[in-house]
């Protein structure tokens, strides 16, 4: 059953009473994270607590595996593109974009699906002849955000992970992408345009974060709210900035030396002990492919975690 955008005014002041947000993600694992670690948790998270895509096996389907990059386990087989995983915070559902045909996608456009931690129990959430994507949980687990071109340009939607309650967020003539959640609850991250925006969760009083000639995008907060780390292409090539939440003191944490191209990094996601990011990576020294990293939260330390072409972005809970 799905709720048609009319009762949107309704359904906005429901989305205000969420509760407390937390980020896409639980514990990572670079050394300072394992340092810090305690005997129960030894990686910082609990196994298989990180979702990611890969075309490993020649179209784009979602794994986890373990915070260390360990025992990574493929749940989807379909022959259309999964893609852009998020787990649940409870970790029972793993929600992601999926061409796939359905009797209810018949065209094999981009629809929300969210399947159980084991790969099973697949349903849709969507029903557009649209691209819906990049789909993250609000931390109580009652919610799910996402971007959609449905009406012509890409707007911020929220649905129930059982479908209901579609509810469109934003209403701009431009381009709203790549919802992420605040660690309060008070705001979401995303991009409009070609720069980072805060907005409440009506969509109302968007704060911008950056200014520049560049592409500003895939936000992840850091768990006590103060900072942000997210794609930027100012420099010439994508790369992971962090900043602080009102916008200011921001770096890059991945810069290209002179010597090496092509380079890129996108699609951080922070720790949940705030000491980590995970992100994807191309370096040409190691692999044509992307593949994905984990760096302290200083830029420093970067591991490589996976090694088979991910091409893709990691969802960590």
């Amino acid at each position: 059953m799905r709720t048609t955008l009319k009762d949107k005014n309704r359904l906005l002041k429901r989305i205000l009473v969420f509760g407390t947000f937390m980020m896409i993600v639980i514990g990572l694992t670079c050394l300072p994270c394992l340092r810090r670690a305690n005997a129960q948790d030894p990686f910082g998270g609990p196994p298989h607590s990180i979702a990611f895509q890969s075309n490993r096996d020649g179209n784009n389907e979602i794994y986890v595996m373990n915070p260390d990059g360990s025992d990574q386990t493929r749940l989807t087989f379909d022959s259309r593109n999964d893609q852009r995983p998020d787990i649940s915070p409870n970790g029972h559902q793993i929600v992601f974009s999926s061409n796939r045909i359905t009797a209810q996608n018949p065209e094999g456009d981009f629809e929300i699906f969210v399947t159980s931690s084991d790969g099973s129990d697949v349903t849709q959430l969507t029903f557009n002849a649209a691209d819906d994507s990049w789909p993250r949980w609000s931390p109580n687990g009652k919610w799910i955000a996402f971007h959609s071109n449905i009406d012509g340009n890409y707007e911020i939607y929220v649905v129930r992970p059982d479908g209901t309650d579609l509810t469109r967020v934003t209403d701009y003539s431009g381009l709203d992408q790549y919802p992420e959640w605040s660690p309060n609850g008070m705001q979401l991250a995303i991009r409009r345009d070609s720069d980072l925006y805060l907005i409440n969760l009506d969509g109302s009083n968007p704060i911008p974060l950056t200014a520049n000639a560049a592409i500003n995008q895939m936000a992840s907060w850091s768990p006590d709210g103060r900072q942000l780390v997210f794609l930027s292409t100012r420099e010439g090539y994508p790369s992971v900035f962090v900043t602080d939440a009102d916008g200011s003191n921001q770096v890059n944490l991945t810069p290209r030396p002179d010597t090496l191209a092509p380079w890129s990094s996108r699609a951080p996601a922070w720790s949940r002990n705030g000491q980590c990011i995970y992100f994807t990576g191309r370096r040409p020294e190691l692999s044509v492919n992307e593949n994905i990293f984990v760096m302290n939260a200083d830029g420093t330390g970067v591991t490589q975690l996976t090694f088979n072409g991910v091409n893709a972005e990691a969802a960590i809970r």
